[in-house]
Protein backbone atom coordinates (compact mmCIF):
# COMPACT_ATOMS: atom_id res chain seq x y z
CA UNK A 1 0.00 0.00 0.00
CA UNK A 2 2.66 1.94 0.98
CA UNK A 3 4.68 1.76 -2.41
CA UNK A 4 1.34 2.80 -4.13
CA UNK A 5 1.16 5.90 -2.60
CA UNK A 6 4.81 6.73 -3.23
CA UNK A 7 4.61 5.45 -6.64
CA UNK A 8 1.27 7.72 -7.49
CA UNK A 9 2.99 11.03 -5.82
CA UNK A 10 6.20 10.74 -7.82
CA UNK A 11 4.42 10.20 -10.83
CA UNK A 12 1.97 13.08 -10.09
CA UNK A 13 5.28 15.07 -9.77
CA UNK A 14 6.57 14.10 -12.63
CA UNK A 15 3.72 15.14 -14.70
CA UNK A 16 3.54 18.07 -13.00
CA UNK A 17 7.03 19.08 -13.93
CA UNK A 18 6.73 18.08 -17.54
CA UNK A 19 3.88 21.02 -17.97
CA UNK A 20 6.28 23.37 -16.58
CA UNK A 21 7.21 25.52 -19.84
CA UNK A 22 11.01 25.69 -20.40
CA UNK A 23 12.26 28.97 -18.31
CA UNK A 24 14.94 30.93 -19.96
CA UNK A 25 18.48 30.40 -18.23
CA UNK A 26 19.37 32.90 -15.09
CA UNK A 27 21.42 35.58 -16.36
CA UNK A 28 23.41 38.42 -14.39
CA UNK A 29 23.52 41.93 -15.66
CA UNK A 30 26.74 43.40 -14.95
CA UNK A 31 26.29 46.90 -16.36
CA UNK A 32 24.70 48.74 -19.05
CA UNK A 33 20.04 49.09 -18.84
CA UNK A 34 19.44 51.93 -17.58
CA UNK A 35 16.31 50.74 -15.55
CA UNK A 36 18.23 47.63 -14.03
CA UNK A 37 20.31 47.44 -11.13
CA UNK A 38 24.00 46.81 -11.20
CA UNK A 39 23.93 42.86 -10.67
CA UNK A 40 20.87 42.20 -11.02
CA UNK A 41 20.16 38.71 -11.65
CA UNK A 42 17.03 37.83 -14.31
CA UNK A 43 15.75 36.12 -17.18
CA UNK A 44 17.15 37.33 -20.92
CA UNK A 45 15.07 35.94 -23.83
CA UNK A 46 15.06 36.97 -27.79
CA UNK A 47 11.39 36.97 -29.04
CA UNK A 48 9.34 38.99 -31.87
CA UNK A 49 13.18 40.97 -32.35
CA UNK A 50 12.75 42.38 -29.18
CA UNK A 51 15.99 41.49 -26.45
CA UNK A 52 13.98 41.46 -23.34
CA UNK A 53 15.64 41.32 -19.59
CA UNK A 54 13.55 40.75 -16.76
CA UNK A 55 13.72 40.54 -13.12
CA UNK A 56 11.02 40.12 -10.82
CA UNK A 57 11.02 44.00 -10.40
CA UNK A 58 11.83 45.74 -13.88
CA UNK A 59 12.36 44.56 -17.79
CA UNK A 60 14.50 46.30 -20.14
CA UNK A 61 13.62 46.03 -23.92
CA UNK A 62 16.28 46.02 -26.37
CA UNK A 63 14.94 45.86 -29.90
CA UNK A 64 17.12 43.41 -32.37
CA UNK A 65 17.36 45.94 -34.98
CA UNK A 66 19.33 48.63 -32.86
CA UNK A 67 22.01 46.25 -31.79
CA UNK A 68 25.02 47.20 -33.42
CA UNK A 69 27.54 44.87 -32.47
CA UNK A 70 27.56 41.60 -29.90
CA UNK A 71 30.70 40.19 -28.33
CA UNK A 72 31.10 36.76 -26.85
CA UNK A 73 33.80 35.77 -24.31
CA UNK A 74 34.78 33.78 -20.89
CA UNK A 75 35.69 35.18 -17.48
CA UNK A 76 36.76 33.10 -14.33
CA UNK A 77 34.41 34.27 -11.34
CA UNK A 78 34.45 33.15 -7.83
CA UNK A 79 31.23 31.07 -6.77
CA UNK A 80 29.41 31.26 -3.47
CA UNK A 81 28.21 34.79 -2.98
CA UNK A 82 28.31 36.49 0.42
CA UNK A 83 29.11 32.76 1.77
CA UNK A 84 32.01 32.19 -0.83
CA UNK A 85 33.32 35.72 0.34
CA UNK A 86 32.87 34.49 4.02
CA UNK A 87 34.80 31.04 2.95
CA UNK A 88 37.39 33.25 0.75
CA UNK A 89 38.84 35.18 4.19
CA UNK A 90 38.51 32.08 6.29
CA UNK A 91 40.91 30.35 4.17
CA UNK A 92 42.91 33.03 3.84
CA UNK A 93 43.51 33.15 7.60
CA UNK A 94 44.13 29.41 7.05
CA UNK A 95 48.16 28.33 8.62
CA UNK A 96 50.48 27.51 5.98
CA UNK A 97 48.64 28.37 2.70
CA UNK A 98 46.38 25.46 2.87
CA UNK A 99 43.39 27.69 2.21
CA UNK A 100 44.53 28.02 -1.10
CA UNK A 101 43.34 25.40 -2.51
CA UNK A 102 39.68 26.09 -1.58
CA UNK A 103 39.39 29.41 -3.33
CA UNK A 104 40.52 27.77 -6.47
CA UNK A 105 37.44 25.40 -6.18
CA UNK A 106 35.75 28.33 -5.82
CA UNK A 107 36.35 29.68 -9.16
CA UNK A 108 34.13 28.63 -11.93
CA UNK A 109 33.89 29.95 -15.66
CA UNK A 110 31.04 32.14 -16.99
CA UNK A 111 30.20 33.48 -20.20
CA UNK A 112 30.31 37.48 -21.21
CA UNK A 113 27.59 38.62 -23.71
CA UNK A 114 28.34 42.15 -24.69
CA UNK A 115 25.62 44.01 -26.84
CA UNK A 116 26.27 47.88 -28.00
CA UNK A 117 23.17 49.46 -29.44
CA UNK A 118 21.72 52.42 -29.94
CA UNK A 119 18.91 53.93 -27.81
CA UNK A 120 15.74 56.03 -28.67
CA UNK A 121 17.98 59.21 -28.34
CA UNK A 122 20.15 58.14 -31.08
CA UNK A 123 23.18 57.51 -28.46
CA UNK A 124 25.35 54.61 -28.03
CA UNK A 125 24.80 52.58 -25.28
CA UNK A 126 26.27 49.29 -23.49
CA UNK A 127 25.06 46.04 -21.66
CA UNK A 128 27.24 43.58 -20.39
CA UNK A 129 25.46 39.96 -19.04
CA UNK A 130 26.98 37.12 -17.51
CA UNK A 131 25.26 33.99 -18.66
CA UNK A 132 25.72 30.19 -17.52
CA UNK A 133 28.61 28.15 -19.65
CA UNK A 134 28.33 27.50 -23.44
CA UNK A 135 24.89 29.69 -23.11
CA UNK A 136 26.66 32.87 -25.04
CA UNK A 137 26.96 31.83 -28.08
CA UNK A 138 23.70 30.55 -28.82
CA UNK A 139 22.51 33.71 -27.29
CA UNK A 140 24.07 35.46 -30.09
CA UNK A 141 23.12 33.20 -32.70
CA UNK A 142 19.57 34.24 -31.77
CA UNK A 143 20.53 38.07 -31.86
CA UNK A 144 21.45 37.87 -35.41
CA UNK A 145 18.48 36.00 -36.61
CA UNK A 146 16.24 38.54 -35.16
CA UNK A 147 17.87 40.96 -36.56
CA UNK A 148 21.00 42.57 -34.67
CA UNK A 149 23.79 43.95 -36.65
CA UNK A 150 27.54 42.68 -36.15
CA UNK A 151 30.72 43.09 -37.83
CA UNK A 152 32.43 39.88 -37.40
CA UNK A 153 31.20 36.45 -38.36
CA UNK A 154 30.78 34.13 -35.53
CA UNK A 155 33.48 31.66 -35.97
CA UNK A 156 35.64 34.22 -35.54
CA UNK A 157 34.47 35.13 -32.56
CA UNK A 158 34.66 31.74 -31.07
CA UNK A 159 38.36 31.63 -32.28
CA UNK A 160 39.16 34.59 -30.76
CA UNK A 161 37.39 33.91 -26.97
CA UNK A 162 39.14 30.11 -26.85
CA UNK A 163 42.29 30.85 -24.19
Amino acid sequence: MKLNVLLSILMGASAALAQQPDQPPNVRHVIGLESVKLNANGHLTIQNGVMQFTTKKTEAKVPASSIEEVFVGTEMTQSGGTAGKVVKTAAIAAPFGSGKALTLLMRTKVDILTVVFRGADGGVHGAIFALQKGQAEPTRTQLVAAGAHTSAPQTELKDRTKP
